[in-house]
């Protein structure tokens, strides 16, 4: 099963929702998903601070950051 990590953090509104739009995407496309908070993680927190939420596809390290859409984490996805 492919994996994501979602970079995130508390009291982020804009990581909430697009946290809410990816759950059921990866559901359906049978993703796990990991969700980590970037303040829990210093690597994470240097890599990711300015550009949260981010996506990363773990079978290709490849990233989807900020304001994405549905249509963009179907497209990321594929």
């Amino acid at each position: 099963m492919p994996a994501l990590r979602f970079y995130t953090t508390q009291g982020c509104t804009l990581c909430a929702q697009r946290l809410a739009l990816l759950e059921p995407i990866a559901k359906r496309l049978q993703y796990s998903l990991e969700v980590i908070d970037i303040m829990d993680n210093p690597d994470a927190e240097n890599a990711y601070a300015e550009h949260i939420p981010v996506i990363v596809r773990s079978d290709r390290e490849t990233e989807l950051m900020g304001a994405f859409d549905a249509a963009a984490i179907y497209r990321f996805l594929a």
